[in-house]
C-alpha cells in the first residue's frame, strides 16, 4: 500500500480587521507576531478610521501588509479586503480586541496536515475554541467547536456555531462563495457558515482554547441594539428560502423565528443585566414584529426565562417596574 505523502508548507495569510481600537489591535498583533507557525503572511486592515496603528507597525512589526480603508466599509469589506491581497492559500482571521495563543496556526495547520490530498479540498475551514479572560487574565468560560463533517449536514443538526477569531479559511473555499457579505452589519459568521454549508464545504475543528476574547463593557457589534436587530432580521431573511429547502416551507419558518428569537435574546440579556429596560424592551418588540405568530408563546416562554436569569445577576428581589410591564406586554401578546 502506497502512503500519501503529508501536505507541508502551507502559507498561511493572518489578516487583522481593526476599527478605531489602536492599542487592542497592537496586543492582537503581538499574538500574530508570537505564532509559532511559518510560513506566515500579515496584514493588516483599517476600516475607515486614522490612529497610529500604520506607525507602530512600521517601527514594530514592519513585515506586516497595511492597509486603510478610506471610509468605514464595515467588517465584511474589510475582511474582503484582505482577502484580496492574501496570498495564502489560507486565511486566519484576527479581530482587533482578541488575541491568539502561540499554538493557534500551528495547531490548525497541523489537522490540515493529517488529510490526505483528496480530503483536503472538501475542508472549508478549521476552528478551534475560545476562551474569555477578565482584565486581570482570569479565566471565565471557555467553548469549544461544534459543527465539524459537512457543514450543511452539521447545522442542520445542531444549528450554526462559530466562536470569534478562530477561524482558518481556505482562501478557494472563501473566492469560490463570494467572500463575505458586504452588505450585512452584522451576523457575518453566520452567514459565511452558511454559504459554506450550500456550497457543500466541510468543517474540522482543534478541541482546545487557541482564541482569548475579553470580558469589556464597550459596545460590539452584538451589543448595538438598533444594528443588531437589523442585521439579524436582514441575515434571516436572507437564508429564509434555505432553511426552507432543507427543513420544509412551515418547519423552515418556525427554524428562522426560533434562531431569530434567540439571538435578538442575548441583546435582551445584556441590556436587562445593565439596566437598560428601554432597549431591553426595544428588542422584544422587535422579536414579536419579525417571528410568525404560531410562534408568540414559544418565543414568549423563551424570553421570560432570559428574563429571570439576567434579573437573578441584579441585586433586589422585587422586578422593576419596566420588567414588570414588559412581562405584562407579552402575556396580552399569546392572549395569556
Amino acid at each position: 500500500m502506497t502512503m500519501e505523502a503529508p501536505i507541508t508548507n502551507l502559507v498561511v495569510t493572518a489578516i487583522v480587521t481593526t476599527y478605531d481600537r489602536p492599542e487592542q489591535c497592537k496586543r492582537a498583533l503581538r499574538s500574530v507576531r508570537a505564532q509559532t507557525y511559518e510560513p506566515l503572511e500579515v496584514i493588516v486592515v483599517e476600516d475607515g478610521t486614522e490612529t497610529d496603528v500604520q506607525s507602530w507597525l512600521d517601527a514594530e512589526f514592519p513585515a506586516a501588509d497595511y492597509i486603510r480603508h478610506a471610509d468605514n466599509r464595515g467588517l465584511a469589506a474589510a475582511r474582503n479586503t484582505g482577502l484580496e491581497r492574501a496570498s495564502g492559500e489560507w486565511v486566519a482571521y484576527l479581530d482587533d480586541d482578541d488575541e491568539w495563543k502561540p499554538e493557534r496556526v500551528k495547531s490548525q495547520v497541523a489537522e490540515l496536515q493529517s488529510l490526505s490530498p483528496e480530503r483536503l479540498p472538501e475542508v472549508g475551514v478549521v476552528y478551534c475554541g475560545v476562551e474569555c479572560q477578565n482584565s486581570g487574565g482570569a479565566v471565565l468560560w471557555t467553548s469549544d467547536p461544534d459543527n465539524s463533517g459537512e457543514l450543511r449536514s452539521s447545522i442542520q443538526e445542531i444549528g450554526a456555531s462559530t466562536l470569534p477569531s478562530t477561524f482558518l479559511f481556505s482562501r478557494g473555499a472563501l473566492l469560490d462563495v463570494g467572500g463575505f457579505d458586504e452588505s450585512l452589519p452584522s451576523s457575518i459568521d453566520h452567514d459565511i457558515w452558511m454559504s459554506l454549508a450550500t456550497g457543500g464545504y466541510h468543517a474540522i475543528t482543534v478541541d482546545e482554547p487557541l482564541v482569548i476574547t475579553y470580558q469589556t463593557d464597550q459596545a460590539s457589534m452584538v451589543t448595538d441594539t438598533y444594528p443588531r436587530i437589523k442585521g439579524v432580521e436582514q441575515y434571516v431573511r436572507k437564508w429564509t428560502p434555505t432553511y426552507q429547502e432543507w427543513y420544509g416551507v412551515e418547519e423552515g419558518i418556525r427554524y428562522r423565528d426560533r434562531y431569530f428569537t434567540r439571538v435578538i435574546a442575548r441583546v435582551v440579556d445584556e441590556k436587562i443585566r445593565r439596566g437598560n429596560y428601554k432597549e431591553a424592551w426595544d428588542a422584544i418588540r422587535a422579536i414579536f414584529r419579525v417571528i410568525d405568530r404560531d410562534q408568540y408563546r414559544e418565543s414568549a416562554h423563551f424570553l421570560k426565562r432570559t428574563i429571570f436569569k439576567a434579573m437573578r445577576v441584579r441585586a433586589g428581589k422585587r422586578l422593576p417596574q419596566p420588567i414588570v410591564r414588559i412581562l405584562g406586554w407579552m402575556r396580552r401578546m399569546i392572549g395569556a
